[in-house]
């Protein structure tokens, strides 16, 4: 390249900077005079910015930064920050563009998705112990001590921890809109009552014959856990399960 063409694209880099500047202090300059913070400012100058650099279109562009602008003089009334509103303004500007997330919790998954989620849960906890156990002390799993790690005993405890304990989710799930809420003494009726259901169940699985309720070799537990938590993982992936007695105070985020 000669010196005169790196002279030129020289000259054109630095005119195009000090365009870029003074562009950015008169935004600075539009800005100051609608009443911003320092921080509330400068996140919409940094808005602006994203919006042109993932190719917001004009209309949309215009549109979003007048709403932004109203939202923040609103929120500052109230203390209420940018980043509280709106989060960064990089994932901010993408959601303008791609559209938007929803910010609150998602709606609970259905009783059946609940029931399997537990389920497996269940099963994979229950297949895991029994395994480890008949590995490491044999005699503990010995046929006439316990039922209870029999394979059909574990299925049986499984699915009826599973449909049991979905329900307990649903009951102590807030109410939606218009649905009456459930009182505090009816919660904790039906978890003990849940509990007390399961246990009746786990001892009732412990006095089936082995004949209906083998007990299977330690390793082929930890194999049926290992495949029970890969299938678990699956199927809450698939339907995006929410909440379940595993999920604690999950409160994903999901597109509108």
């Amino acid at each position: 390249m000669s010196e005169d063409n790196q002279s030129r694209n020289a000259a054109a880099g630095q005119k195009q900077r000090a365009q870029m500047e003074k562009d950015s202090v008169a935004t600075h300059h539009e800005l100051s005079g609608q009443g911003l913070t320092k921080r509330n400012e400068e996140f919409m100058f940094q808005l602006g910015k994203q919006l042109d650099a993932q190719g917001a279109k004009p209309e949309k562009k215009t549109q979003a930064v007048e709403e932004t602008l109203t939202a923040l003089i609103e929120g500052q009334k109230t203390g209420t920050t940018a980043k509280q509103l709106f989060g960064t303004p990089t994932a901010y500007a993408t959601e303008i563009v791609k559209g938007p997330v929803h910010r609150g919790p998602r709606e609970q998954s259905s009783y059946k998705l609940l029931a399997l989620d537990n389920g497996l849960m269940f099963f994979n906890i229950f297949a895991f112990m029994f395994g480890l156990m008949s590995l490491f002390s044999p005699k503990s799993m010995a046929a006439d001590q316990t039922g209870t790690s029999g394979i059909t005993a574990i299925i049986l405890v499984a699915v009826s921890g599973g449909l049991l304990f979905a329900w307990v989710t649903k009951v102590l799930s807030p109410a939606k809109k218009g649905e009456e809420k459930k009182p505090v003494w009816y919660k904790i009726l039906s978890v003990v009552a849940a509990l007390i259901a399961w246990v009746a169940i786990y001892f009732a699985a412990s006095l089936m014959p082995t004949v209906i309720n083998p007990i299977l070799p330690g390793i082929a537990y930890v194999v049926l856990a290992v495949l029970g938590f890969l299938a678990d993982m699956y199927v809450r992936r698939r339907f995006n399960i929410v909440g379940g007695a595993f999920a604690g105070g999950q409160t994903q985020q999901s597109k509108k």
